[in-house]
């Protein structure tokens, strides 16, 4: 009976031989990410509360300012051009908040700085110059590759050619 117990041991340690290959992967990401002690989570963290609490305290402001309509018609047609910056501004800050609350909550679970793509850390360059970046610097342009060749530009090159019955 205890050769049966030893062969299921020594079965069982064999199947669990693969196990350190993973741990030396994930123990890579560890290395990677070992600058991200708790004290530098919680300043990160910190940091992007401030960032996020700013651009509300901007879109709100720029809210009030919104309601005044004053003026003769050249200023309002000034005023409207205004808003419509002010709102594609303030699209790109939704954006943003976006972003930054996805950072802030990707601090509380654990998988802050890992590509969402890859799930392969993020430069630690890259994360402090973008605490609130979502992907590494290589998936990003992978991204952005990909973007530029299915939207090709539109096409001037007959811009001043004449047809037939054009001009002579």
């Amino acid at each position: 009976m205890t050769k049966k117990i030893a062969k299921k041991a020594a079965s069982s340690a064999v199947k669990t031989r693969p196990a350190p290959k993973a741990a030396k992967a994930s123990g890579g990401r560890a290395k990677e990410l070992a600058w991200l002690t708790p004290a530098k989570i919680k300043e990160i963290r910190a940091d992007l509360v401030q960032v996020r609490d700013d651009i509300l305290k901007t879109v709100r402001k720029q809210q009030v300012e919104e309601g005044v309509d004053n003026g003769d018609s050249v200023d309002q047609a000034s005023q409207s051009i205004e808003k419509e910056l002010l709102f594609e501004l303030s699209d790109n800050e939704r954006t943003t908040l976006d972003m930054i609350d996805a950072a802030i909550r990707k601090l509380d679970n654990g998988t802050y700085g890992l590509c969402e793509a890859t799930q392969r850390p993020i430069g630690r360059l890259r994360l402090e110059a973008i605490p609130y970046c979502r992907y590494s610097i290589e998936y990003q342009n992978q991204l952005e590759n990909k973007e530029t060749e299915a939207e090709p530009g539109p096409d001037f090159s007959t811009i001043g050619e004449f047809g037939g019955g054009g001009e002579s």
